[in-house]
């Protein structure tokens, strides 16, 4: 991603490089044992949200903007379910 881009978040909030550079870089999962597994925060354009196994299953949503600012008429996502959706 060009260092000039601005990621958007939401109610439209630009996270802008200097904004991104003083947050988290890992986040820390705990495991079935009690253990905790590192891992590292990477971002992404909007547009590959798609491909990504986040919850709720928001990336296709995402991807299919035409631009980061696009207005969103219906925000409604289809039902999560065991036949659509498969945790980690």
């Amino acid at each position: 991603m060009k260092d000039d881009a601005r990621l958007l978040g939401p109610a439209g909030l630009h996270i802008t490089p200097a904004l991104r550079a003083t947050l988290t870089e890992t986040e820390h999962d705990e495991l079935p044992d009690g253990s905790h597994e590192t891992g590292v925060i990477e971002w992404v354009d909007y547009r590959k949200t798609a491909e990504l196994p986040v919850f709720p299953p928001i990336g296709p949503a995402l991807a299919a903007l035409p631009e980061p600012r696009a207005t969103v008429t219906d925000a409604a996502l289809p039902a999560v379910t065991d036949e659509n959706y498969t945790c980690l």
